[in-house]
């Protein structure tokens, strides 16, 4: 069986848009991708113990 991701709707200031879209396009991600990687990074670090 597949396990399928969840979306999440999540609202933050322009000024936060606009920071995490020109560090999404620096690393050559889409703003989407990049939220998730710097989640997923986030967690790992917070939990690694």
């Amino acid at each position: 069986m597949k396990k399928y991701d969840k979306r999440v709707s999540v609202r933050i200031p322009q000024e936060l848009y606009d920071t995490l879209k020109k560090l999404a396009e620096a690393d050559c991600r889409s703003l989407p991708n990049y939220i998730q990687v710097v989640i997923r990074e986030h967690v790992e670090k917070t939990t690694a113990g």
